[in-house]
Order: structure tokens, then sequence, then C-alpha cells
């Protein structure tokens, strides 16, 4: 029997131009509150200092009972996240997201008075890996909004962090604006394995987004001399709170979901397993069969490579941690060769499995790729041989089963300026596949 479909409610909360818009940040968090559901506020720095300067008491004090996140530090203005990172120089790019985000993070806990954020989820399709790996650095567990997702909807550990999908919007219940079959939506949500269901409160008063009337494709207003969207009647937006509230309520009373928190999936984290030299044969069986993540125990490509690496260098023991991919595409042997154990061995001595992996490998004066190496220092370990065999081979694990990360595109979406061109962001954010694991 399936088990419940585990489900989140997330609050983008992002609109640092129009006070009405935390009149409905307010109203939706009292309305969860009184049914008795923490929801997660995706707060973005700007509004938390915008809160703080508008003296919106009653907002920060809605937000208590709720679990706060960042939703980056100033959301649409540009240049915006991707587009500060869509460089080729890697630590150029982390160092300008680490400093915005550590100054947004620090609005957010100036003003809401959290120890530390517990989340972070991009602004629409502003999905930077540079993003990703300075929120794992940080120590932020979830990342929420991906594209690394499947079917079955089921957490997957990418770039250093849990990956949670945006499933359902609660705009589809907007009055004027239904788009769902609520029966439909519901069957489809137990389907899943866990999913996340998320609105923006500024959409519950006004019928554009603030970021689309200002900022898209370029700032279109002076900072502070924003335009206006388009109000609701208060009809309208006391019928979309009744149509929530009757969501959730329905919700709760059905068998098919469980309600649960960031803060509870992240206290039932397993603790990594640590592997030996006994359990290479196994790896090498799983990899020899598909070369992919591994379900048991949960390991990713980057994990074994740096497992692999580790044995080679005499090592006994190793606990997987933090990992990277690649920045340029790795590259094989274009024919059958041969290498020697020796020179695997000085290969790994000689390799810094801390950052970036490296896209090929000198191993006795020849240039071999990062799978090959994986896969030869197994058969070199498991087998003892003195002499490998290593034969062309696809480098990169296949993304087929994850459709969005596969055809992922950022250039020409959501409200990028014209210029921004994505040379880097969405090619190397597949680059990031070694990373990829279950649960």
């Amino acid at each position: 029997m399936k088990r419940p479909t585990e489900l989140l409610f997330f609050f983008d909360t992002e609109d640092y131009t129009a006070p009405r818009s935390c009149d409905a940040a307010r109203d939706l968090m009292e309305i969860f509150r009184e049914e008795g559901v923490q929801v997660h506020i995706a707060l973005v720095g700007y509004v938390a200092r915008q809160l703080v300067a508008w003296r919106r008491a009653d907002v920060l004090e809605a937000l208590r009972y709720h679990i706060v996140g960042t939703h980056t530090l100033y959301h649409s203005l540009h240049p915006d996240l991707c587009e500060i990172s869509d460089i080729e120089d890697f630590n150029e790019a982390y160092r300008r997201v680490l400093a915005q985000e550590a100054e947004g993070i620090g609005m957010i806990r100036a003003a809401t008075g959290v120890d530390r954020v517990a989340f972070a989820t991009p602004p629409g399709n502003c999905k930077s890996y540079v993003a990703m790996y300075v929120y794992a650095d940080m120590g932020i567990p979830f990342y929420c909004d991906t594209v690394a997702c499947d079917e079955k909807g089921s957490d997957l550990w990418y770039c250093g962090a849990r990956h949670t999908e945006y499933v359902f919007t609660f705009e589809e219940l907007l009055p004027g604006e239904e788009t769902s079959d609520i029966d439909s939506a519901l069957d489809a949500l137990a389907r899943r394995d866990r999913a996340i269901v998320y609105c923006h409160p500024n959409k519950a008063v006004f019928h554009e987004f603030w970021d689309g009337v200002n900022y898209q494709g370029g700032n279109l207003a002076p900072f502070g001399q924003w335009k206006e969207c388009t109000p609701r009647r208060a009809e309208e937006t006391e019928e979309y709170y009744r149509r929530i509230r009757a969501f959730v309520r329905r919700v709760k009373a059905d068998g098919r979901f469980r309600l649960t928190t960031v803060p509870e999936l992240v206290a039932a984290v397993k603790p990594r397993v640590t592997l030996r030299g006994s359990d290479l044969a196994a790896v090498r069986e799983k990899l020899r069969r598909e070369f992919a993540p591994i379900d048991e125990p949960s390991l990713c490509l980057a994990d074994v490579f740096q497992a692999v690496t580790a044995f080679l260098r005499g090592e006994t023991e190793f606990t997987p941690g933090r990992v990277r991919g690649f920045l340029e595409t790795p590259r094989g042997v274009a024919e059958g060769t041969t290498v020697r154990a020796e020179d695997l061995r000085r290969a790994a001595a000689a390799l810094d499995c801390s950052g970036f992996l490296p896209a090929r490998i000198d191993v006795g004066g020849q240039k071999i790729g990062p799978a090959d190496f994986l896969m030869a220092g197994l058969d070199a370990l498991v087998t003892g041989a003195e002499e490998i065999a290593i034969e062309p081979r696809a480098q990169m694990n296949s993304l087929r089963a994850l459709p969005q990360l596969e055809h992922f595109r950022i250039a020409g979406s959501w409200v990028h300026t014209p210029q921004f061109e994505d040379r880097y962001l969405s090619d190397r954010l597949r680059l990031q596949a070694w990373t990829l694991r279950r649960e």
C-alpha cells in the first residue's frame, strides 16, 4: 500500500513594492495558523527590510508561527541572481552570489528573529547552480522549486542539498482564473511521494505579478517609485481565502495525505553510510549494470569517484560528504586502451577531489575521462589486476528520467533581460549530474 503523500505549503513572499501585499501575506498566514498548519515563508531580503521600514509588526508577529526561508536578496531587480552568475569564472560567480545572499539572509534574520533560515527557494526561472552551492555551503539543507525532479516526486539530492519540486499553486483557485479541477488535482498529488503546494500572496490582492509590472526584461521604474498593479476587488480576495481554507481542510481530512515541514524532514535524514573495501564489489556490479546513482546505500557518482580515489590512495574506509560535479564536459577515451593499476594509484594521489571534478585525468601519460577512471579504479581495487582495459563509454549519467533538468534552459524566460545569454548556467547545471542521488 502506498504511503501518504507528504505535502508542504509554501508562500513566496516577495513583493516589496506594495504594503497591500503584506496584508495578504498576513491574512494567509493567519488562515493557516487557525487551521493548525505551519507553512513555509519564502521571504525576500528586501521584503524583510520593508517590513521593518513600514513598521509591520502585525506581519512579523504572524510569521512567528511559521517556518522562514530565503527567496533571495531582491528577487527580480536586475541584474538578478542568474545574470550575476552566468560567467566562466566560478569563483567570481560564487563570490558575487555569496555576498548578495548573505546580505539577504542577514536582513531576514534581523527582521524575523530566526536563528537560521530553513530552506532556499529561487525566484521564477532563476535557477543558478552557483547559488545552489552557495546555499549548501551556508548550511541550508533544502532547495525548493527545483528542476531536479522525477515523476514520483521523491526528494533528490543535487548540488549538495535536498531538492523538492513546486507542484500545485493555489493561484489556480483564484476567482475568474480557475484552471484546475480540484478532484483531479488532488488525485495527481496523491500519486506522488512528496509535493509542495504554493502561492504568491501578492496575487491574492492584485491581478498582475508585481515584478512583471516593474522588472520584466529590465528595471522599468526607479527603485522606490514602482508601478502599481491592478487591484482585485475585496470580494474576490475573500472568496480566494475561502477556497484556500476549504482546500486545506479537505487535505487534512484525506487519508492520502500527510502534512509535513522542512524541519521535520531534515530531522529524519539518515546519516551517510561509511564504505569499506568489502563494499566495492557490489558498487562495481551496480555501476556495470547501469552508470547511475546507487539507491542502497544512497550514493551519487561523485561519492563513488571520491571513494575510489581514497581507496586507491590506500585508505581503508570512506564516508561520503561534500561533492561537486564538473565545470566543463568530461571527455573519455576515444578507443580501447589499457592502464596500469600503479598508474591509477599515482593519479589518485595527485587528484584534488575537494572541488569540481576533473574533466580529464592523466594516468601514466594517457588522458582518460572521469568515468573511465572511476570504473578502472573499481576494477583494480576489486579484482587486484595490474592491467585494466578501458573501452569508450559515456562519461555522464543519463538524465532521461529527469526531463525538466535534461531540457532546462534559462535564457528568454521569466523576467531576465534580453541581454542575458545563459552561456554557462543551464549547461553547467546539467554537468552537476554526478551529485544526483535519492534520499
